[in-house]
């Protein structure tokens, strides 16, 4: 007996919810505890004092993220998710672009934002490759 391997879409699925989860911790470790959180963004310097409330929009961005990719996931609409997910790499690819232009460390920008936009994209394009697109429906 063979076992049957998972389809790209279950693998891009899975990936997007392991990605939901992940980015609303993150989301709500920037909200609880944005000061042990900002140093592994990778930027050399991060707000202080009143400034500090932009690391609190950092936290609503990721959880709002990973409530966006969860709400896609739960419609159950992979093509979409797949849509979701390469719309949603964008993030982490400015993330990265911000900590190089800002003097930060190119491994963590590479190795944080790069790596996570990577497996974003791959998600996304794993759900797209393996998901018939829906009749050609439009919107009214």
């Amino acid at each position: 007996m063979s076992a049957k391997l998972p389809s790209r879409a279950t693998i891009g699925t899975a990936l997007a919810v392991v990605g939901a989860l992940f980015i609303g911790y993150i989301g709500v470790s920037y909200l609880l505890a944005p000061q042990s959180m900002a140093p592994n963004f990778g930027l050399p310097t991060w707000p202080h004092g009143e400034g500090a409330g932009f690391l609190a929009v950092k936290g609503v961005r990721d959880v709002v993220s990973g409530l966006v990719i969860a709400s896609v996931v739960l419609a159950g609409n992979r093509r979409v998710l797949g849509w979701v997910m390469l719309a949603t790499a964008l993030i982490p690819i400015g993330d990265m672009f911000i900590v190089l232009f800002s003097g930060g460390a190119p491994s963590t920008a590479f190795g944080v934002h790069g790596a996570t936009a990577l497996a974003v994209a791959v998600a996304g394009g794993l759900l797209l490759s393996g998901s018939r697109p829906r009749s050609s429906a439009r919107l009214a």
